[in-house]
């Protein structure tokens, strides 16, 4: 009898210590997901000084407003805050990097984001307060470029376009380093240093190639511009989220992926010349074949319409959701 109740209370035990375990481990995974912010509330974006944090003001900003939620702008000074600011939840989002740099340092750091959607983006460029043309160019002449690997590769590449150097790298120039260049006609010394840095030290530097976004916050003038990238898809700066945030990722891809943001971007001085998106003309494509697809619905298959609207809110959900996957694989 005794045995029997043992036995009895060491089962009721492991059955609770095991209760007690699986309720933890949901209470845990609970946390660890991501919530639905309450209607009104604050989503913190980081950005860095230049024209995103303005894109963030001026045009994400007010559409956002129309989803229910309101925009706190975080400004970092520094390529490498913004996305640990990120992943440690002090900000909701970011926009200042491009899919090369962030796809390298999610990489390297070994930090949970996740991209959502590219914008309309602000090539690099060279700029001098020496000199108006590289002919004038002296053997030995100084040259600026920002140190990180991406943008250093991605500047090199630029500057052998321009014909001032010939790299070994010739299939894909944003892994280049100084290390890879064949031939330099000047003899141009290139000195690596933070990109924030380069619109300071035109001063002590012959060229500068300069980031489109602290270009343009430095009120530089494209058009006296020595070389002016042309922006290729890997180089267009994206908004991002910490990996596993639904509620942000599909908020923010819907915002930017929209006609209003088009528009909106389109009637803005400062943001018409930045070069699209490859997604930009699929906009007003997919909003065409919708409007064809209504048009066409009550005669096509008049039977059809009322099952097919009630469907409807959960195909719409399905393609928002994985919407964003086609654009990251861009």
């Amino acid at each position: 009898m005794k045995s029997k109740l043992i036995l009895s209370l060491c089962a009721a035990a492991v059955f609770a210590l095991t209760g007690c375990n699986g309720d933890d481990k949901k209470t845990a995974d609970t946390a660890a997901a991501p919530s639905a912010p309450a209607a009104g509330q604050v989503i913190k974006v980081g950005v860095c000084p230049g024209p995103y944090g303005e894109m963030v003001e001026k045009i994400i900003s007010p559409l956002v407003a129309e989803e229910g939620y309101k925009i706190e702008l975080v400004t970092f000074t520094d390529y490498v805050q913004p996305n640990l600011a990120l992943a440690s939840g002090d900000i909701q989002a970011n926009l200042f990097q491009h899919r090369s740099y962030f796809d390298n340092f999610v990489e390297t750091q070994k930090v949970k984001l996740e991209a959502v959607i590219n914008v309309p983006t602000l090539g690099m460029a060279f700029f001098s307060d020496k000199v108006t043309s590289y002919d004038q160019l002296e053997e030995g002449s100084k040259v600026g470029l920002p140190n990180d690997p991406i943008n250093l590769g991605r500047a090199l590449g630029i500057a052998q376009k321009a014909g001032l150097i010939k790299l070994n790298h010739q299939e894909n120039d944003n892994k280049a380093s100084i290390a890879d260049i064949t031939e330099n006609k000047y003899k141009l010394e290139f000195v690596p240093m933070d990109a924030a840095q380069i619109t300071r030290s035109l001063d002590s530097v012959v060229l500068g190639m300069i980031p489109g976004n602290y270009a343009y916050a430095a009120n530089f003038d494209f058009s006296k511009a020595l070389s002016v990238e042309d922006v290729s898809e890997p180089v267009k700066n994206l908004i991002a989220v910490k990996a596993g945030d639904k509620f942000h990722a599909d908020l923010f891809y819907r915002v930017v992926h929209s006609q209003k943001f088009k528009d909106a971007i389109t009637a803005h001085k400062n943001f018409d010349a930045f070069t699209r998106p490859d997604w930009w003309d699929k906009v007003k494509a997919d909003a065409d074949t919708e409007a064809a697809s209504a048009d066409a619905a009550p005669a096509d298959a008049p039977q059809a319409a009322a099952p097919a609207s009630g469907e409807a809110p959960a195909a719409d959900q399905g393609a928002s959701q994985e919407a964003p996957a086609d654009d990251k694989a861009a």
